[in-house]
């Protein structure tokens, strides 16, 4: 088994176990904004905890990927070795059969002419071959001696043939044998190939399991930031809803994160991609909008020191702060300022008031939060 796979399936373990230990629990009657907003931390942390699984997760998941990819090439390259050895497999026995039958064809062809060979020598010797010269059989004194020259060139012939023979029966042999050489080795690394690709598809078997295990896995820390959305979703509206009836809380009591609303009123058009108003055109709406009256005064969400306070473009009548950790909060489409460049404000002190300079439909306060001077969703930090 791939050394990570217990590594994967007790990751897997954790994450259930997580799933168990961060459930979460809608907001009780009764409960004031302070609990509503640190319970509405709690599932935005759970949410954040859930998509980190879901990336640990599918991170695995390329790793299982790659190593499906490897096992394949693995299993293509082994397959065509056994087809390779089962191709001179069928080579060498094919290559055993046209021995075998050259060698029987001279093994006949040898019979037949020893046979021929050995008559023609007994018919010399006894003189019943009536093709043979006449002097060969005439009463010479030379016959014997002519009688034997012939019979030893018969035995000759017949010796050469027979060498012949052995030879053929010698080559028949070894090609006898180097064919089931041949056919052994071939059988043996056909098992040996079988083996090797029986286990290969095992452990692919083991890793396409873990990888359906981490999909479902994937697919339920999906279901579970869904789920901590929609909970973080409705506290927002339950806080709002108590803003709204506790007139007593304007300016607005901080978020755990000590920002306060900057005007009093209930944010629109949220952070991110939208169609422009005006222009009609998509494009990235820094940051957040919020209905108010014109003239309603608009604080600053946290203390810190007016960097920028003037007129900025589309932005309108535009005031800018920078705060501890340099973090910097817009205010836009003001229709008065009431503070000016270098000026130390607190937390709640009014800086201008709802306006519709600038770029803007209508009467609204255009907020942003600048992060090492890109935008932030300023939710994350509002308390809303």
């Amino acid at each position: 088994m791939p050394f990570f796979v217990p590594l994967l399936r007790s990751r897997l373990a954790a994450s259930v176990l997580l799933t168990i230990v961060v459930a979460a629990s809608a907001p009780a009657l009764g409960q004031d904004v302070s609990d509503l907003r640190r319970q509405r931390e709690a599932e935005r942390e759970a949410e954040q905890a859930a998509l980190e699984q879901i990336d640990l997760l599918r991170a695995d998941d390329l790793v299982i990927q790659q190593t499906l990819q490897e096992i394949q090439t693995l299993v293509d390259a082994q397959t065509a070795r056994v087809e390779g050895a089962r191709q001179a497999l069928a080579a060498a026995e094919a290559e055993v059969l046209y021995r075998e039958q050259l060698a029987a064809e001279a093994a006949i062809a040898v019979a037949a002419t020893s046979e021929a060979v050995k008559v023609r020598a007994v018919d010399a010797f006894v003189g019943t071959d009536q093709s043979i010269e006449p002097w060969l059989i005439s009463g010479d004194p030379n016959q014997t001696a002519i009688r034997l020259a012939m019979l030893d060139f018969a035995a000759g012939s017949e010796r050469d043939v027979l060498a012949e023979l052995r030879s053929v029966q010698a080559t028949l042999e070894d090609n006898v044998r180097r064919g089931e050489a041949a056919r052994l080795e071939a059988d043996r690394l056909r098992g040996a190939f079988e083996s090797a690709l029986s286990e290969l598809e095992e452990r692919q078997s083991i890793q396409e399991e873990v990888r359906a295990e981490l999909q479902n896995r994937i697919a339920g820390w999906e279901d579970e930031v869904a789920a901590r959305a929609a909970s973080s979703a409705d506290i927002t509206r339950l806080i709002e809803e108590r803003i709204a009836e506790e007139t007593n809380l304007e300016p607005g009591s901080p978020s755990l994160s000590g920002y306060i609303m900057p005007t009093a009123g209930r944010i629109g058009s949220g952070f991110g991609p939208r169609v422009h108003p005006i222009f009609g055109s998509v494009r990235q709406h820094t940051g957040v909008d919020i209905g108010a009256k014109m003239g309603n005064p608009i604080w600053s969400s946290k203390a810190g020191e007016v960097i920028f306070a003037g007129w900025k473009g589309g932005y309108g009548n535009t005031v800018l702060v920078v705060h501890e950790g340099g973090i910097v909060t817009l205010y836009a489409h003001m229709s008065v300022i009431h503070a000016s460049v270098g000026d130390p404000v607190d937390q709640g002190e009014t800086i201008g008031e709802i306006g519709s300079t600038g770029f803007s439909t209508g009467p609204h306060l255009h907020f942003e939060v600048r992060v090492d001077g890109k935008p932030a969703d300023p939710v994350l930090f509002l308390p809303v």
